[in-house]
């Protein structure tokens, strides 16, 4: 009884008991479920903070550091896919490219920060110009890009204009009292008057610009229609000479570079016994090798280190750029050939085409040569200039890899043994003693 009794008096503590255990239960969950809330609020602002930062560093890969227009790499995309577009919808754009006059002789004249101020003058005109869908780039240091949806000529030629007028109104302070004008030049493509890819027009308009400044500079260009460069083959070679004076106006490593290789190119043509006729396309082809780099960023031609891959490929895209600006030039089939695959190797490895052996055009195989020996004898902001005999024993090493052996032969024996043997432009350091070489 007493047991029972016992028994009865606790009861009441165990039901409280039980009661105070499932309130802690209940707390307990509920913390827990306000805490997994908390925590996933957390997690899903970083998350969304992690996204967000993510999306402005893809943006900011797309942006020029200083003007905060859109990148070479951002615009060459939006205009494959405009011309994607234009060519769906059966529409056209514009195109122009703006090239600031004695850009690289006003930044090592006056500096920089006068420089900088320059090109932010430039493109504040330049994202001036209305238009829906519009694309305003820093193509390259001292180059922009105005693309315009719809316009034709008479539209591309206003905006030109429009920003040309705003800028002669500009000036740059230099010290107390000097101010400096800014004058550009341009070149005014269509899309698809001028060009059915974003290779052929970016061509368009590089020669056209490179005309404009040809001309003495402040002025524009519009390029040439594609029937109108086929009716005068004797205008043909005006077409060339612009194009040579645009290469000189880009990269003057790159005139000089094309000057020796068109030298030793003919040089080994005539080890070789090839027709007076061909030598003189050989020359040509020496001369216009490289011309598809007019198109290519100055600061990928001038960067002192090694390029990236990415850059590489952008870079590798220049024997497409200059084939593509040569192409409607009439009688000048052997110098595309020699321009697109110069860069083609002996085992397949090369660009663009992957071309191996005898399918590679003869042209292209002599100035693959004498390419490869005027790159290793001339200094390039990464490397030194490699002395006559190293450069030719390296020649002998790419024989049957990178060069056909045949000609390597022949060129290293008539650099031995021919008195008009041509020497590198830029002499390295050392005498260049054939015998010794061979010894």
């Amino acid at each position: 009884m007493a047991v029972v009794a016992v028994w009865r008096d606790a009861a009441p503590l165990l039901a409280a008991v039980d009661a105070a255990r499932r309130d802690i239960v209940i707390v307990t969950l509920a913390a827990a479920v306000l805490l997994a809330v908390v925590l996933l609020g957390v997690f899903w602002a970083a998350q969304k903070r992690i996204l967000r930062q993510q999306a402005e560093l893809v943006e900011a890969e797309r942006r020029d550091p200083l003007t905060n227009l859109l990148n070479h790499g951002a615009v060459v995309t939006i205009l494959a896919d405009a011309v994607e577009s234009a060519r769906a919808k059966g529409r056209r754009f514009g195109l122009a490219l703006v090239d600031i006059d004695n850009f690289r002789l006003f930044n090592d004249t006056h500096g920089h920060d006068a420089a900088d101020q320059v090109l932010l003058r430039v493109a504040d005109w330049l994202q001036r110009e209305d238009g829906e869908g519009k694309a305003v780039a820093r193509y390259g240091p001292d180059e922009f890009l105005l693309v315009l949806p719809s316009a034709g000529r008479t539209e591309m030629e206003a905006a030109v204009s429009r920003i040309r007028a705003g800028l002669s109104g500009e000036s740059v302070q230099f010290g107390d009292s000097e101010q400096l004008p800014v004058t550009v030049s341009a070149g005014i493509g269509l899309y698809p008057d001028h060009a059915d890819s974003v290779t052929e027009l970016l061509s368009a308009v590089t020669v056209a610009v490179g005309e404009a400044k040809a001309s003495g500079g402040d002025a524009v260009c519009v390029a040439q229609l594609g029937d109108a460069r086929q009716k005068s083959v004797s205008g043909s070679f005006d077409v060339l000479q612009g194009l040579i004076i645009a290469v000189d106006s880009k990269d003057r490593y790159t005139k000089r570079h094309s000057e020796d290789v068109a030298r030793y190119a003919v040089f080994l043509a005539g080890q070789l016994g090839l027709d007076a006729d061909l030598r003189r396309t050989i020359h040509l082809a020496g001369l216009l090798h490289d011309i598809g780099k007019i198109g290519i960023p100055d600061h990928l031609l001038r960067k002192p280190s090694k390029l990236t891959a990415e850059e590489f490929d952008v870079f590798k895209q220049h024997v497409a750029l200059g084939d593509a600006i040569v192409r409607d030039i009439p009688n000048v089939d052997l110098v595309r050939a020699g321009i697109r695959h110069h860069h083609e190797r002996w085992d397949g490895k090369g660009y663009l085409d992957g071309l191996e052996g005898g399918d590679i055009p003869v042209i292209a195989r002599v100035l693959a040569v004498a390419d490869a020996f005027s790159a290793m004898t001339t200094t390039r902001p990464y490397r030194k200039a490699l002395p006559v005999e190293e450069a030719l024993k390296r020649l002998g090493d790419a024989a049957d890899r990178q060069l056909e052996e045949d000609l390597v032969v022949a060129f290293i024996k008539g650099m031995e043994t021919a008195p008009d043997a041509p020497m590198p432009s830029e002499r390295p350091l050392g005498i260049w003693r054939p015998a010794e070489w061979v010894a």
